[in-house]
């Protein structure tokens, strides 16, 4: 029965199904890396036509999510076995530790850098929103009493009192007048 749907698909389709099979295969394992990437793509391309900090932690966020799905899936699973390896039967005590900064500290690490990157771009993102409700709420109070006098009417009462520099009686250099 399987071989005779073996040879239909062969003589009907061709090669074909096993291409597509294979992209589902692909693209169901690698959904968070691919996402990833084409969001780090539409931010690269965001952070080069309006340069600016907010542009930049998002892509690197995005970048530090990436690093730590692969770190996770590929990277510390390799690492476990050269520990392993590598710290045999001679120094096995330092398996267990070496286990533990290769699995969890590093995991751990790149999980809040990435948290703390995400955090601080969506501060920097509603910042300005964020200042505007706070200064609808508490307006800046001005610490000096309100009088009729102005800060430049304020400047020229108390001008003969300050000299400006270099052209006072102690002044070695000779001012030049225009």
């Amino acid at each position: 029965m399987i071989e005779s749907f073996f040879r239909w698909s062969e003589h009907n389709l061709g090669q074909s199904h096993y291409v597509l099979g294979y992209l589902i295969v692909l693209f169901s394992h690698n959904w968070p890396i691919i996402g990833t990437l084409g969001i780090a793509l539409w931010l690269s391309i965001r952070l080069y036509r309006q340069p600016s900090r907010t542009n930049a932690v998002w892509l690197f966020s995005a970048l530090l999510f990436g690093l730590g799905y692969e770190y996770e899936k590929h990277v510390a699973v390799e690492l476990h076995h050269a520990i392993d390896m590598l710290f045999g039967f001679e120094l096995a005590g330092w398996n267990r530790p070496l286990h533990f900064l290769v699995g969890p500290i590093i995991n751990t690490g790149f999980v809040l850098i990435t948290f703390m990157m995400v955090f601080h771009g969506l501060y920097l993102t509603f910042k300005p929103s964020l200042d505007k409700l706070v200064r609808r709420f508490h307006p800046a109070r001005n610490s000096q009493p309100a009088s009729d006098i102005t800060a430049s009417a304020y400047a020229k009462q108390h001008e003969e009192n300050y000299e400006r520099a270099g052209n006072n009686d102690h002044s070695t250099q000779a001012s030049t007048g225009r």
